[in-house]
Formats: C-alpha cells, sequence, structure tokens
C-alpha cells in the first residue's frame, strides 16, 4: 500500500504544480462563474430572481355542463380580480384547515408575491401585435389558436417568462357525472422560456400542483359517491343525498392544504434570502465544475499514454511493483485530484457569493455531509469517463481530438453553456446529475439519493469497462 499512496502522490504533485494546468482545473472555471453571475445577477442587493415572475395565463375552458368552469377558479387563484375570483371564493372551507399553518404570518408567500400572472386572451394578443411586440399569428384573430400562439411568441421574445394555457375540455374532462363516473383525459400546457430555468421550473410546478388538487377533488367525488351507491343502492342514495351538504364535505379534498402532497415552499422562501448573483453562482459555478473535471480527469488518465510513449511506464512496470499496484496509484492520485479540484472551486465560488453578497453566506446549503457526498460521487462519475477514454484511444493525438469533443458535447447536454435541453436528453450526461445534485442542496432540498445513485453507477460501469479495454492494450508493455 506504501507504493500505491507514494504513486498517487507523485500524480497530485504533479498535477498542483503545473501552473497551465491549475488555469484550467481552477481559475478558468471560477473566472468564467464568476463573471456570469456578475453579469446576471447584479452586485449586492437581496432581490431575489423567483419574485413577480411574468407569465401568462390562457383560459380556453368551456365549462362542464353542470355549470362548474375549473378553468376560471385556475385563472383566479393566480390573477386576482378574475371572473373566477367570485366562483373561487364561494367554496366552502375545509374544516380540517385549523391549526395546519405553521410559521409567521410574514413567513407566508402567496402565490401573488411569487407570480406576476395575467389573464390573457385576444384582446390582449392583439394588443401586442399592435405594438409591435411579436409577429402576427398565422390563424384568424381572435381564435384560440390565435391566442395560443400570441402567448408562445411572447414567451420566446422574452416578454414572459411562461405561458400557462388551460385547454376548452378541462371541467368537462375532470368534472364527476353519475351517469359517467370516469374522469377523462386532458392536460394543461405550460410554455416556458428555456433561458429562465428556475422561473420556468417554479410555474411548472405551480400548475402541476393546482391541476392535480382540482383532479384529486374530482377522483374523491367520485370514489366516495360510487361506493356510496353501491353500499346503499339507487333510491336510498337519492334519499341520503338531500341530507348532505356534500359542498362542504368535499370541501377538503379541493383543499391544498389537507392534500399529503403538498408543495414546499422552503426552496422560494430560501431563494430570497440569497443574492440574485449567488444564485447565479450555484447554477453555472456547479455546472462549469462539472465540465472543467472531466478535463482533470483525462489528463491524469490519458497522461499514461505519454508515459507508455517515453518509456517511463515500461521501467515501472519492469520494476518489483505488481502491475495493479501502479494502476491503483495512478487512478487513486487522478480520483483525489478532481475531488480536490472540486473542494476547491466549491470554497472558492462560496467566498465570491460572499463578497457579493457583503456577508458570509453557504452558498451551497448547510449540509456538510451531503455536499462530500456529492462531491465523491462526482469526482466519480468524471474519473470513470477519463478510464474510459484512456482504454478507447489508441495516441495521445488521437485523445486530444476525441475527448475535447467529447466533453463539449456532454456539457452542452448538461447545460453548461447557459442553455438547458428537454430533461431526457440532458440526463445522458453525467454533468447533468452534478450539477443539479449541487442544485438541490443549495436550496435546500437533501432528496439527492437518486443522482448520487445514477453517478456512481457511471462511475463504477466506466472505470470497469475502461480499466479492462486500458489493460488489454498495455498487457504487452
Amino acid at each position: 500500500m506504501k507504493k500505491l499512496w507514494t504513486i498517487a502522490w507523485k500524480e497530485l504533485y504533479v498535477r498542483f504544480t503545473d501552473r497551465n494546468l491549475m488555469l484550467i482545473m481552477i481559475a478558468t472555471p471560477l473566472a468564467l462563474s464568476t463573471i456570469m453571475g456578475l453579469a446576471f445577477g447584479g452586485l449586492g442587493g437581496g432581490s431575489s430572481p423567483v419574485t413577480r415572475i411574468p407569465v401568462l395565463v390562457v383560459n380556453h375552458d368551456a365549462g362542464s355542463e353542470f355549470g362548474v368552469n375549473y378553468g376560471d377558479i385556475f385563472l383566479s387563484i393566480l390573477v386576482p380580480g378574475t371572473d373566477g375570483a367570485a366562483a373561487a371564493g364561494e367554496l366552502p372551507a375545509c374544516s380540517l384547515d385549523g391549526g395546519t399553518k405553521t410559521g409567521t404570518e410574514s413567513d407566508q408567500f402567496s402565490l401573488q408575491e411569487l407570480t406576476a400572472a395575467q389573464a390573457f386572451g385576444a384582446e390582449q394578443a392583439e394588443a401586442l401585435v399592435r405594438e409591435g411586440s411579436i409577429p402576427a399569428p398565422a390563424a384568424d384573430p381572435g381564435s384560440a389558436a390565435y391566442v395560443d400562439s400570441a402567448a408562445r411568441s411572447a414567451v420566446e421574445r422574452g416578454l414572459y417568462a411562461a405561458a400557462i394555457i388551460i385547454p376548452e375540455d378541462f371541467s368537462r374532462q375532470l368534472s364527476f357525472s353519475p351517469a359517467s363516473p370516469d374522469t377523462g383525459r386532458t392536460q394543461v400546457t405550460v410554455y416556458a422560456d428555456p433561458g429562465r430555468p428556475i422561473s420556468a421550473g417554479i410555474i411548472g410546478s405551480i400548475a402541476r400542483g393546482i391541476t392535480n388538487q382540482i383532479a384529486t377533488g374530482n377522483i374523491a367525488i367520485a370514489a366516495t359517491l360510487g361506493e356510496l351507491q353501491a353500499s346503499l343502492g339507487g333510491p336510498a342514495m337519492g334519499q341520503a343525498a338531500a341530507n348532505i351538504d356534500f359542498a362542504s364535505a368535499f370541501a377538503c379534498a379541493f383543499d391544498p392544504g389537507s392534500s399529503t402532497i403538498s408543495i414546499d415552499r422552503q426552496m422560494v422562501r430560501r431563494a430570497q434570502q440569497e443574492n440574485r448573483a449567488a444564485l447565479v453562482l450555484v447554477v453555472v459555478g456547479s455546472a462549469q465544475a462539472m465540465f472543467f473535471a472531466m478535463f482533470t480527469a483525462q489528463f491524469g488518465v490519458l497522461n499514461m499514454h505519454w508515459e507508455r510513449r517515453g518509456w517511463t511506464l515500461q521501467r515501472m512496470l519492469i520494476s518489483p511493483t505488481p502491475r495493479s499496484i501502479i494502476m491503483g496509484g495512478k487512478l487513486v492520485g487522478v480520483f483525489i485530484s478532481v475531488v480536490s479540484q472540486l473542494v476547491v472551486l466549491l470554497l472558492a465560488l462560496t467566498l465570491v457569493g460572499s463578497l457579493l453578497q457583503g456577508r458570509f453566506i453557504l452558498i451551497w446549503g448547510d449540509q456538510p455531509l451531503l455536499i462530500l457526498i456529492a462531491i465523491l460521487a462526482a469526482s466519480l462519475a468524471v474519473s470513470g469517463f477519463g478510464m474510459l477514454l484512456a482504454g478507447l484511444v489508441k495516441s495521445p493525438e488521437q485523445a486530444s481530438v476525441f475527448t475535447s469533443a467529447l466533453n463539449i458535447g456532454l456539457a452542452a447536454l448538461g447545460g453548461s453553456f447557459g442553455f438547458t435541453l428537454p430533461k431526457a436528453i440532458s440526463q445522458l450526461s453525467m454533468v447533468y446529475w452534478g450539477r443539479t445534485t449541487f442544485e438541490m442542496l443549495a436550496v435546500g432540498n437533501s432528496d439527492i439519493w437518486v443522482n448520487v445513485l445514477v453517478l456512481v453507477l457511471q462511475g463504477a460501469v466506466m472505470y470497469a469497462i475502461g480499466l479492462l479495454l486500458f489493460n488489454r492494450r498495455f498487457e504487452n508493455v
């Protein structure tokens, strides 16, 4: 083991005494993150980028045959003073609400404070077209397609962070009917600006929460009445219905406060306490840290190809030292190098964020053990990727071409260059899993175990395959 640690220490010494490599490992990602934090976050102040999010609400809902219009209620929740406000106000209060709220009154954060939602229809769409803010849609003026196209154009032009589009059959599909006890299928569309990932994610969560609560209430009504009818029969059911206040009885089914699944508002309140530049540092810094960590891992592992060309590796292999000790020492050195790089970057970004805020803040959250676990998992993933490339390439020249292209591709997929791709595509990159892990910790979310598991599995599999290929390629050295 002493030889293994000696080789590992040599790898660390070479890495951290190379000034050019240190520029790539530490200085470049730190400088990029700081510049973007200043450019997009501003200096000082406690303003949060997740307050008063501009969002459009397009309500096409025609209501149900029973006169219920959940689209109006949806709209009234986000936009006070709209036509659905009276309907929403007539809903009975849930009797179970008493004592369920926590925190002081000032600690509560209403949707009206979080969003600057506006009702959007044909009149507003035509006004934007007349102003020249958006191009004229190809559909007929006043039609639903015209309004939808205008709302999407307004989001694409950066005027709004998102547009929530409620379909015409929203109430009809969700409403319970004795003749048709099964609710139908419908969907609320959230068209979001990918350049505002935090705001877009919040609006998507709000839309899902409201829609799910309405659907949950109707499912509760259908299940309850179906069970009563099966137990009492038709005539007895009708007699019981005349003596039951169903509106009050089912009020809790539509109340988010009594739901077993609710929106955790801790992320929003925490974000309010931080500087906008610090939040940008978290998003950009975590992505850049993962991106440049891949280069560090690959420099270390691919250096063995240069050692082979210079006959350094051959001299080590003919010494009385097992091949496993030599390989193990080099891989341990690479892994510790990546861990050290991520630790230094996270500490440096914390210092930058604190300087911008004017006081010391923990931009990565206050759970050091989970942060360490995230660092170790990310380091294993990028080191495994470096080992896989070392096993695949045949020469240092080939490595210099393929590693840069692959790193840039994975970074683009994972969101390192200021834009995000659809989640299904982004998840193909380890940069995505590492970036989102650090972002979750930064907002106080400790549920990172799926991300950690994916990173560990990626790293272990790539390590195993890369080491097997590398040993086969070097077995005659």
